[in-house]
């Protein structure tokens, strides 16, 4: 609007002074003059009108910013609008959107960090305060269970470390011929203990050697996550299988468990991490809810998908290009 009414302005001095180097007489000075009256008020009015909604918003903008820079991440602009200003509202509202789930995996993590250390933690120092104080009535069977805690404590920070390192993308994978049916055989010799611990038969079904280019440590490491998590979950004396297939471009295994399956409110988000079924988070009944998140990691960064399938019971699927 300013900017308006400072152009009429100059144009009204180059009137007068054109009036006063005689180029325009009285008659058409005073014609002219009453010309611009209405032309500024009319101009202003339009500059107003004009202006009046990009003030607002830009205000709008600049208040959610304010309002984010407090620590306010429920702050969005409300803005709509077609032009470059609505673009960068939107761009806005979308930042502060990647900043609030940031903020709340953040949130997230610390909150199941702190309770999966307290348990064994607790733990630990109950065992020390009664083997001190001569109260332990077999040292060597409190030995060996803060020996556990010891290993599920480091457990869950290598966890935690791979986790980190595969959501910043630093983890360097090996690109090797790697033969899956092996990994997912070598899998189950070495869950075997846990699965008859647990009253749980293993079955692998593959009929023949399939291979692909891929890191062997890693893949043995999805296999392992998602056999452990399906032994976790499915009842003494049924079974857990892994189906290892061949399909045009690609090589598919699936841990199938007579479990009751993925409860609907954990399915959708099964791979997130720090996700668990089980509402009682403890290091002792297993990790911390990454051990899906780091297999879809591995996977993702084979260029495969992992899903679960729709059904009763629990079925993951790991789809990898050969």
């Amino acid at each position: 609007m300013w900017a308006s009414l400072g152009v009429l302005a100059v144009a009204v001095i180059m009137i007068v002074i054109a009036a006063q180097q005689m180029f325009i007489n009285d008659q058409d000075l005073g014609f002219l003059l009453w010309i611009m009256i209405p032309a500024s008020i009319a101009a202003a009015l339009v500059a107003y009108l004009l202006s009046s909604p990009i003030a607002r918003d830009a205000s709008r903008l600049s208040d959610a910013a304010m309002r984010v820079a407090g620590g306010d991440l429920t702050a969005r602009t409300g803005v709509l609008r077609g032009d470059e200003l609505g673009d960068a509202a939107r761009e806005f509202d979308r930042m502060v959107d990647r900043l609030d789930a940031v903020e709340k995996e953040r949130s997230l993590m610390l909150s199941s960090i702190s309770h999966d250390l307290r348990t064994p933690l607790a733990a630990l120092r109950a065992s020390v305060e009664a083997i001190r104080d001569g109260v332990a009535p077999d040292p060597d069977a409190y030995l060996n269970g803060m020996e556990h805690q010891v290993r599920a404590l480091g457990e869950l920070v290598d966890d935690l470390q791979l986790h980190t390192r595969l959501a910043s993308g630093t983890l360097e994978m090996r690109q090797v011929r790697v033969d899956v049916t092996e990994l997912a055989d070598e899998a189950v010799e070495i869950l075997r203990p846990l699965a008859q611990r647990s009253g749980v038969t293993m079955h692998i079904d593959a009929d023949e050697r399939l291979a692909i280019t891929g890191d062997p440590a890693q893949l043995s490491r999805v296999i392992r996550n998602l056999l452990d998590n399906a032994i976790r979950h499915t009842p003494p004396g049924s079974d857990v299988r892994i189906h290892v297939e061949s399909v045009p471009g690609h090589v598919v295994f699936q841990v199938v468990d007579d479990g009751p399956g993925f409860p609907p409110e954990i399915r959708d988000r099964a791979f997130d991490p720090f996700t668990r079924g089980d509402p009682a988070r403890d290091v002792s009944t297993g990790t911390a809810g990454l051990g899906l998140a780091i297999a879809q990691g591995i996977v993702v960064a084979h260029r495969g998908t992992i899903r679960v399938v729709d059904g009763q019971r629990g079925v993951v699927e790991v789809r990898l290009p050969r």
